[in-house]
């Protein structure tokens, strides 16, 4: 427990001098270098990396996508950063589906969260997706707008409806699929209906606290301590 604690100590540092680093202007590159796609997208592979072990496999694989596409926006692949993204968003989903299925579904929440997230699409399909020139990027946008208020939904169906002693690491979760929503929300706007003012910072900062909060929500060691503390003691 102490080591897990420990490598979850440094993993989270790490990320925050990273993310740190990103929005330190000294030094940084200019253009679509490599260097500076790998500045952007070492806080993704850094959870990644130290998440081995502490968190499901597919956060892991997850975070290396984030990654992926991390540097393929960079680079100037707008197709390969929303693939990479989309592939992510699927392993996320998949965690929060498989934890979901595992518990008690709370019926009420799953009706008016669902609900609750229309409202998000209806104002990309009204707002941002005719703005898309391009017909298969417009394609690629709206199965990508699923995808990620998909991330949203089920982290938050996942946060009400699994009942373990460290639930809070659930909500928290749950927050970086909200984060991660208004993060690509403000960075589809600012590219494709409006400019949006510091954008760049906007959407980084709260892409960061969204992977952040989704490594937290995610950590194993908690979810299974929980679960070990909710064990019936037998007596001799």
């Amino acid at each position: 427990m102490k080591n897990g604690r420990f490598r979850i100590l440094v993993t989270v540092a790490a990320f925050l001098l990273a993310a740190v680093w990103f929005f330190i202007p000294v030094g940084r590159p200019d253009g679509d270098s490599l260097s500076f796609a790998m500045r952007l997208a070492l806080p993704a592979a850094l959870l990644a990396l130290g998440g081995i072990g502490l968190i499901p496999c597919l956060m892991v694989v997850g975070f290396c996508f984030c990654a992926v596409g991390d540097a393929m926006g960079v680079l100037g692949s707008f197709e390969g950063q929303m693939g990479g993204f989309a592939i992510a968003h699927i392993c996320f989903i998949s965690q929060f589906v498989r934890d979901i299925r595992r518990s008690r579904l709370q019926l009420p929440a799953f009706v008016i969260t669902a609900l609750l997230y229309t409202v998000p699409l209806i104002c990309a399909a009204l707002k941002i997706i005719p703005a898309i020139q391009d017909m298969p990027i417009r394609i690629g946008c709206i199965v990508y707008a699923l995808l990620l208020t998909g991330t949203a939904w089920t982290s938050l169906v996942r946060a009400v409806s699994v009942r373990i002693g460290w639930s809070i690491l659930l909500f928290v979760g749950a927050v970086g699929g909200q984060l991660f929503l208004v993060s690509d929300y403000i960075l589809s706007w600012n590219k494709f209906t409006e400019h949006v003012p510091h954008a760049s910072f906007y959407i980084m900062s709260t892409y960061y606290a969204a992977l952040l909060c989704l490594f937290i929500g995610t950590l194993r060691w908690a979810i299974r301590s929980s679960r070990q503390q909710k064990r019936p003691t037998t007596s001799a």
